[in-house]
């Protein structure tokens, strides 16, 4: 199960932690709360470093040039433990409507891996603020949410500060 990552708004993870990486080719209308219903586009990709990895789910709105980010509920798991984890986040893509190509970035030289990582919509920090929607009182399956997303934000800093 994947669950959204609100404090994530671009990934500043260097191209040489990247694993796999791919992309939808073309761009599906989707709503997320927040954001008017838009078309955007998908990423999946496995980022890895010190025998940990995680995958991450990304989906970039091309009105608002915002990104949505999900990330596993287990958050960072061993290089072992993986690959249903990245199955699982290419079947939550696709429960979207999303068909994923494969960029073959693995196999790009170093310095080409470099300048491609840079120019992904999902690596641009967010050009201004969107405003908030309104709050509602929280009801117990949004504190469950809310649980699961606190414990996936403090696995991520912890592989993001072990990069």
């Amino acid at each position: 199960m994947f669950i959204q990552h609100k404090q994530l708004t671009f990934l500043s993870a260097p191209a040489t932690k990247v694993i796999s990486l791919q992309s939808s080719p073309s761009a599906i209308q989707l709503a997320f709360s927040g954001f008017s219903p838009q078309p955007c586009r998908a990423y999946l990709l496995q980022l890895a470093g010190g025998g940990k990895a995680l995958v991450i789910v990304a989906f970039y709105l091309l009105e608002s040039r915002r990104t949505i980010f999900f990330v596993p509920e287990k958050g960072e798991v061993p290089q072992t433990q993986v690959s249903k984890i990245y199955e699982d986040g290419n079947e939550f893509i696709e429960s979207m409507g999303f068909i994923l190509m494969e960029s073959d970035f693995h196999l790009l030289p170093p310095v080409d891996k470099q300048k491609y990582w840079e120019k992904l919509p999902i690596t641009q920090p967010p050009e201004a603020s969107v405003s908030k929607p309104r709050s509602v009182l929280p009801n117990k399956n949004e504190e469950d949410l809310q649980l699961l997303r606190e414990k996936s934000l403090a696995s991520l800093g912890r592989y993001l500060a072990s990069l």
